[in-house]
């Protein structure tokens, strides 16, 4: 008794207690021992009931079905217990209720003692079991069972978790007792792991993943569970608080969670690479997993022959919509499953789709994006993960029916190992395939969870933090468990080779994002997801627009191996003879392709980047021995305008524009105009950022761009661009003029020292949004005067039907008329 009172003491100050020699914490290790929940009985059927539910946060069943949890009032008084609970569970015969979590999540360790209490009904077996990773001794490998994969293997690569120890307790009646609701306990259950450092398996170490707590009806009447708790301790005290708050990260994708809900279809993209979708060394193959089977851990068919089915491993239901073991195992595959008895749904409401693919990264997937947001592409195992032969239609048909159409509801984000996309600005790049969804596809919510091998794996999970806090997205740190984990459990087991994590650690991962869908009352305020903020990163703006695909063929391949850019970013394929090649932009190496890639891949490419602003003229180069593009996509900056020194806009120069024969492929447009030495032309545009284009030619001067009175640049127009080979080319050229305020400028062109071939203006609107977007609206009389308080950065751009006298950045006055004026600007 006296250790009891010390430990509540020690816990009530927020400390833990050394006591006879072990560490306790009486604070409860379960998450949701209430068995808080949400009902979505009122959400489908309009009925008024929010008392009683399927699902309980933090629980799992193995069907929709199994049990139903019950808020105390709504319970027979003989069957409560005499403690105020909340809620219950009711468990139907022959069925379980489970929790499972990693040791770092409840803060254990081996050495430590555990002890679990509970109030329940006859017929409940409660259990505790330490899973691990499989670490039976010596080695396997496919080959043995007629597969091809002739490599050799340690068996703690082997499928799924399975159960180090397990302690339990069966509730029986007792004789000539009433049937009644009981305090009972499993005390003093050590937790038992070790591993060596060696990456091989060994039975006589226990490579100990985490505690799952079970509550199984082992009877054909029902049976009821109350309050359970576990506490690190040898002793059976009732808890004091709780240690785990139950996870409220569904307010953070409200539009998700009230589509599960209602019970409406929803489609999941799970982005990323080969990680992602479930290929590693060995391959998921399913396996027979029960441990009573002298086939234990047999490999039940190959990986990769079209054979698996997910009727071998009794889910007929899913043999449509999973095409291989790799989808099934994955952390996705498994989030469809555990959806579907969450929320009550068939396999055709719940679509995740697989954008991730081998060997592919975010820079890659840009390419991709609109297709697999469109379900342009039709269903296949290696592109999609579905099996083909059927339509999207025929799979999820009440996804064509909704309104909004089959466009995505959520983004899981779990790529990182490939990523490497203009390091250390990589930011950009993942921030403009969400700025470019968002754009494309308002609404659609996002979920980071990233793998994160040892806590060194790759850099960007930084990057996806920090785009977290800028854009309101969840994100979930299932690197940081996944690192903890190496102190307790073998990190071979976990990821036996090359980075892929196996399927028992898919599991592990797929347990952090489930978090993301855990509902109960009461129900915190949604958090809307912010749609186009401030940029994280200025380059985002290169990489979020429209990608302009070119082709073999296209003159803009204006040479085997080059190309011109139309803004900063892009994505190439193409092939080269030889080890080495370099990517050169303006001359430049930027980085070396992995290897030669020469067909059209939407996951796939030899390189991208786009670390570079918007503006200049890019030049793209493949320099390597027969060096051949095949395919180029290049980034289109949303809001870019092009004013051609064809358009009226243009003043002080009488000359007819000419038609010019392009040798790039007119990345340009085809219309020029020649200004002689001094002589000058101008524009009014509107915008942030201007990129004037000309002609570089042999004897031509210098040309000299002012913008709103104030010289930009002067640059020569008489410089042939230099390719890798040393020989040269006169081309079309342009130059930036960045970061202006938002209004009208005046651009002034004037050929200085020979003549200058002018092209036009680009404008770009590369505002992150018009959150500072300043707008005055009023009514006009004959000679007002409109002041501005404080001024505008720029001269603002106005809208009215009457006549404008004069304007500047203080103030607006009218000519005659009289009208409605609306003025705009920054």
């Amino acid at each position: 008794m006296k250790s009891f009172f010390l430990a509540i003491a020690v816990f009530l100050t927020g400390g833990l207690a050394a006591i006879d020699n072990n560490y306790e914490d009486l604070r409860n290790l379960l998450v949701n021992p209430e068995f808080d929940f949400h009902s979505y009985v009122n959400h489908r059927d309009g009925k008024a009931i929010s008392f009683v539910a399927r699902n309980a946060a933090g629980w799992n069943t193995d069907g929709p079905a199994d049990v139903a949890y019950m808020r105390e009032s709504h319970i027979p008084q003989p069957i409560l217990p005499p403690l105020a609970v909340r809620n219950g569970v009711k468990i139907e015969a022959g069925k379980r209720i489970y929790q499972f979590f990693t040791l770092p999540e409840a803060r254990l360790v081996p050495g430590n003692r555990i002890s679990l209490t509970f109030w329940g009904t006859p017929g409940v077996k409660a259990s505790i079991k330490q899973l691990k990773f499989d670490s039976e001794t010596g080695t396997w490998s496919p080959g043995e069972f007629g597969f091809a994969d002739k490599r050799t293997f340690p068996k703690h690569s082997r499928g799924e978790l399975v159960v180090a120890t397990q302690n339990s307790l069966t509730v029986e009646q007792p004789e000539g007792k009433p049937f009644a609701t009981r305090l009972y306990s499993i005390e003093n259950i050590l937790v038992n792991g070790d591993f060596s450092d060696k990456n091989v398996s060994n039975s006589e170490h226990t490579y100990l993943a985490g505690i799952e707590i079970e509550f199984a009806n082992v009877t054909d009447h029902d049976a009821w569970v109350f309050a359970p708790g576990l506490i690190k301790s040898p002793n059976s005290i009732q808890p004091v608080g709780k240690l785990r708050e139950t996870p409220t990260v569904y307010r953070h994708i409200p539009r998700t969670i009230q589509k599960l809900w209602k019970g409406e279809p929803i489609h999941i993209i799970v982005m990323g690479s080969s990680i992602d979708r479930a290929s590693a060394n060995p391959p998921l193959y399913p396996y027979n997993e029960d441990p009573a089977s002298p086939d234990f851990k047999k490999p039940l068919c190959d990986a990769y022959d079209g054979k698996f089915s997910a009727s071998m491993l009794d889910r007929p239901d899913l043999d449509d919509y999973l095409a291989q073991p790799r989808h099934y195992f994955s952390y996705g595959g498994r989030l469809k499953r555990e959806l579907m008895v969450k929320f009550n749904l068939p396999a055709d409401k719940i679509l995740i789709n697989f954008m991730a693919a081998d060997g592919s990264c975010i820079g890659e997937s840009h390419s991709g994006l609109k297709a697999y947001c469109d379900l342009a592409i039709a269903p296949s195992p290696e592109l999609n993960g579905h099996k083909s032969g059927k339509t999207w239609q025929q799979l999820y048909p009440a996804l064509f029916a909704r309104p909004e159409g089959p466009r995505p509801d959520l983004i899981i984000y779990g790529s990182g190992a490939n990523e490497k996309t203009d390091t250390p600005n990589e930011v950009a790049v993942f921030e403009g395939a969400i700025r470019y969804i968002q754009r494309n596809y308002p609404g659609t919510e996002f979920l980071f969870c990233q793998f994160q091998r040892q806590g060194s794996y790759t850099p960007n999970p930084g990057d996806l933090q920090a785009l977290a806090l800028r854009y309101q997205i969840p994100v979930i740190d299932y690197g940081l468990i996944s690192d903890l984990m190496n102190r307790t459990s073998h990190n071979y087991a976990n990821v036996p080779a090359d980075g892929h994590p196996q399927a028992a650690a898919h599991y592990i991962w797929f347990k952090q994002i489930e978090q993301a869908f855990e509902c109960h009352d009461p129900i915190v305020t949604g958090q809307a997801q912010l749609q186009l903020p401030e940029r994280v990163h200025p380059n985002t703006y290169g990489w979020e627009g429209e990608m302009a695909p070119y082709r073999e063929g296209s003159p803009r391949l204006f040479r085997p191996n080059a190309f011109i850019l139309d803004d900063a970013a892009f994505n190439c394929w193409g092939s080269y003879a030889g080890k080495q090649c370099a990517i050169r932009i303006n001359g430049k190496d930027v980085g070396s392709p992995r290897t030669s890639f020469p067909r059209i891949d939407l996951r796939n490419s030899i390189f991208r980047f786009g670390n570079q602003s918007i503006g200049d003229r890019y030049v793209l180069e493949m320099n390597a021995e027969n060096a051949k593009f095949t395919g180029v996509d290049s980034k289109v900056c949303p809001n870019r305008q092009f004013l051609c020194i064809s358009s009226p806009l243009w003043r002080g120069n009488d000359l007819k524009p000419q038609k010019y024969e392009s040798r790039t492929g007119y990345p340009y447009g085809s219309r020029t105009i020649t200004l002689a030495a001094g002589e000058s032309v101008e524009i009014n545009a509107v915008g942030t950022d201007f990129s004037v284009v000309w002609v570089d030619a042999v004897n031509s001067g210098k040309l000299k761009a002012e913008l709103d009175g104030k010289e930009a640049f002067t640059v020569s127009a008489a410089e042939p661009y230099k390719f890798a080979d040393d020989s040269t080319m006169f081309m079309e050229n342009r130059k930036g003029i960045l970061n202006r305020p938002y209004g009208v400028h005046t651009l002034k062109l004037t050929a200085v020292d020979g003549p200058v071939q002018v092209m036009g203006l680009y404008t770009y609107d590369a505002r992150s949004n018009r959150a500072n977007e300043r707008v005055l609206r009023g009514y006009a009389s004959p000679g007002a005067t409109v002041q501005f308080n404080p001024p505008f950065k720029a001269i603002p751009l106005v809208n009215t039907n009457c006549a404008v006298e004069q304007i500047d950045t203080a103030q607006l006055k009218f000519g005659q008329g009289t009208g409605f004026y609306e003025i705009i600007g920054e």
